[in-house]
């Protein structure tokens, strides 16, 4: 019974405490690391869209000179990380600083092929991390902006059909560590809204360096919804 009352007492004392804070206008520290889970379309931009060509060595006589990538289409990404802060909030509780981290980063774009036929042979598929520096804003109740810059690493497969050329003319899979994105994302409570651009070149090469250099463009706007723990 006695030891009830102490923690009664103890809880109530840190209520008030609590109240008598905010009735003075000192802010809470609202601003809390946690994970995060987001989905939603990929739009590619620039040559990306447009489609690209890179030059081959010819083998053969009358074999083309040049591989075309055709041109990427809407896509989706989901991305699964967690936000982790240094230090406490700054500015009055209104700012903090951290890493964001994307431990888990897939994304794709169908390709254009002009065609119906095989359709589903021909995509951009990517799977990798993201991890960058994170400022986060608070300016009224639970409502956060975050504002980042993140380094991707990607590895890339793209599904294509290259008939005129021999199979070591062209390569199917790529590796990009230097991959680029900066965001801007809206959060209240647990529901996020995140606007990521992402920018870089993806070597197709089959992850060998001896093969043929056969870099694109692969840049992209991204709107993902989401929810954060």
């Amino acid at each position: 019974m006695k030891k009830a009352l102490i923690l009664l007492m103890i809880f109530l004392t840190g209520a008030t405490l609590s109240n008598a804070q905010e009735s003075s206008g000192e802010r809470q520290n609202n601003i809390r690391a946690g994970f995060y889970m987001k989905l939603g379309p990929v739009f590619p931009t620039g040559s990306y869209a447009a489609g690209q060509t890179t030059p081959v060595l010819v083998t053969r006589p009358g074999e083309p000179s040049y591989l075309i990538y055709s041109p990427a289409k809407i896509g989706a990404a989901l991305d699964l990380g967690y936000l982790i802060y240094f230090g406490p909030s700054f500015a009055n509780k209104y700012l903090r600083a951290g890493i964001d981290v994307t431990f888990l980063n897939v994304w794709f774009n169908t390709a254009d092929i002009g065609t119906n036929s095989n359709r589903w042979k021909h995509y951009y598929y990517n799977l990798g991390q993201k991890i960058g520096p994170l400022l986060t804003f608070n300016p009224i109740d639970r409502l956060m902006i975050d504002l980042s810059y993140k380094i991707n690493a990607n590895l890339a497969i793209y599904y294509g059909e290259w008939d005129d050329f021999e199979s070591d003319q062209y390569s199917n899979y790529g590796f990009d560590i230097f991959h680029q994105e900066v965001s801007l994302g809206l959060r209240y409570r647990a529901m996020v809204l995140s606007f990521q651009y992402n920018f870089g070149t993806i070597n197709y090469d089959n992850i060998r360096s001896e093969r043929t250099d056969q870099s694109i463009s692969a840049n992209t706007f991204r709107i993902l919804f989401g929810v954060k723990f």
